[in-house]
């Protein structure tokens, strides 16, 4: 399992750390203390390819509840935050059930680690939950973070401003595939409110979970249009687990069509009949 995971750098003590089912976590190394954003699938020892690469007291916070951003959270001893109004839904994400079914996909899909424990990963639960709140602050010594809600992707999804680089991390609250037909989604009123709310902070660098690449402010627009212009009569169908194709799809930007992903103006939204 040590080659599972891979490191790479940003800037000076900013690093991103992925593996096969492209979940990037941020980790963040200050002057005295580390910050962990989000776990990831966890089907590898996530814990301890962390603890090789600091020597100092570790923070832990989820962007929010789903199972590929919080099923390592119970590999750390260490309180895990994440806002209240998800507490649920990672409940539910990290259950022996879920995480069932993500192992046997990753199975099918070639991403688990030679060695992989099945029923120790089925067992592993939730991890110590703590609440985040909007405006936390969380100060590394050198490196202060913001926690920002932006209720969209989930209820309960959280943002994290690098506050000296002026760096956004965003989770899956917004990207150029943005997920907003999930029962834990909210209205569109409130997702535009929290992209309005992340593009006032003017942010040099966004970073996602499903990014390989920071982007700048100009792509936070291009996803904040993609919500706004958004019609399902004018969607193409889009299936995922057992919702009817009929209830869900992918809204592109400008004509495009799911194809174009890898072109330059390329924005995509997944909703639902209700979402408006």
């Amino acid at each position: 399992m040590s080659d599972y995971y891979q490191i790479s750098q940003l800037r000076d003590n900013v690093f991103r750390i992925t593996s096969q089912e492209n979940v990037y976590c941020e980790l963040l190394i200050g002057t005295e203390k580390a910050m962990l954003i989000d776990t990831g699938f966890g089907y590898g020892d996530f814990a301890g390819f962390v603890r090789k690469q600091i020597d100092k007291p570790l923070v832990i916070v989820n962007t929010h509840g789903h199972l590929d951003h919080a099923n390592g959270n119970a590999q750390f001893n260490e309180s895990v935050y994440l806002s209240p109004a998800d507490f649920e839904l990672c409940k539910t994400h990290t259950s022996s059930v879920m995480r069932e079914g993500a192992a046997k996909n990753a199975a099918e899909a070639g991403y688990l680690p030679d060695g992989f424990d099945q029923s120790a990963y089925v067992a592993r639960g939730t991890g110590n939950l703590v609440p985040l709140n909007d405006g936390d602050i969380f100060d590394l010594g050198g490196m202060t973070i913001r926690a920002i809600a932006t209720p969209g992707h989930t209820h309960g999804s959280m943002c994290f401003l690098y506050q000296e680089a002026n760096w956004l991390y965003v989770g899956d609250q917004t990207n150029p595939h943005c997920w907003l037909f999930l029962k834990e989604s909210t209205d569109k009123t409130t997702h535009l409110a929290s992209l309005d709310k992340l593009i006032a902070l003017a942010p040099d660098k966004i970073i996602g979970s499903h990014m390989p690449e920071p982007v700048g402010i100009e792509e936070l627009h291009l996803y904040r249009r993609a919500a706004a212009e958004a019609e399902f009569e004018k969607g193409m169908p889009f299936e995922f687990g057992n919702i009817p194709p009929d209830e869900t799809r992918m809204f592109v930007l400008d004509g495009m069509t799911e194809e174009d992903s890898d072109k330059p103006g390329y924005a995509s939204v997944v909703i639902n009949k209700s979402w408006k």
